[in-house]
Formats: structure tokens, sequence, C-alpha cells
């Protein structure tokens, strides 16, 4: 994994991840209120229940949602802090996924109290170079 800042939505890339939790509203819509999954709700359509419908049929996991959008849990519950486990989880399905294909991945921001930078980069390890951390550029 290398960090770049770019523009996450016209950097050319095969693949790009929203960072997403477990939650779901009570119409099973997936709360996407994470950066930029935020912005993602705007660009496609029906993006919320499809993600939704993933997440409460097959679990908390990365997910192909549109052809080149994937979901990349970072926590398990909207108000929880990002997990380690959760993300060292999402890394391995993600590295399975793309393999050597360029992927984007939006840097996770981390709150106060949660775990540190380092503790996030080693989690993100199994990522391979072809996937790229992005910074707002």
């Amino acid at each position: 994994m290398i960090e770049k800042a770019c523009s996450f939505w016209i950097e050319p890339a095969e693949f790009r991840c929203i960072l997403t939790h477990g939650a779901t509203d009570g119409e099973g819509n997936a709360i996407l209120d994470i950066g930029i999954a935020v912005e993602a709700i705007d660009k496609f359509a029906g993006l919320a229940g499809d993600l939704g419908r993933l997440i409460v049929a097959r679990g908390n996991h990365v997910h192909e949602i549109r052809p080149d959008l994937l979901s990349f849990p970072i926590k398990q519950y909207q108000w929880s802090g990002p997990d380690l486990a959760i993300i060292s989880r999402s890394a391995k399905q993600l590295a399975n996924i793309v393999g050597d294909r360029k992927t984007l991945l939006p840097k996770p921001e981390i709150a106060d109290g949660g775990p540190s930078w380092e503790q996030i980069i080693s989690a993100l390890a199994p990522l391979p170079d072809t996937v790229f951390m992005v910074t707002r550029g």
C-alpha cells in the first residue's frame, strides 16, 4: 500500500473503496456516513440499499457494490471507533479481490482515543502496492 494525494473520483483506477461499517437503518439501507462514502451516495443511485442488502445477507465484509466500487469496513457499528481486527480482515479480503489491479482506498480518519496510526498501518499490511491510500490532493 502506498499513500497518494489525489482526487479520489478523478484518479484513474480499476477499483475504488468506500469506508463503511455494519450499521443499517430500519429499512435495511446501509448507513453511509464516513468521508468518501457520503459523496458516493450522490454518485450512485441506490447505493445505500444495495450495500445494506449485502451487509444483511453476508455480514460486515468487503463487498463489490458496483463493478468498480467496493466497501471497506473499518468498524462494526456507526458510533464505534475503528476496529483493528475489522481493518485487518478487510485488508485481507480486499487484497484477495483486487489482486494486482490499481485500487484507491480513502485514508481512514482516526478519532481521539482510537488506535494509533501505526496500529492502523500494521492492520493494513496485507494490502499490495497496487492499493493507494488516498489523501485529499
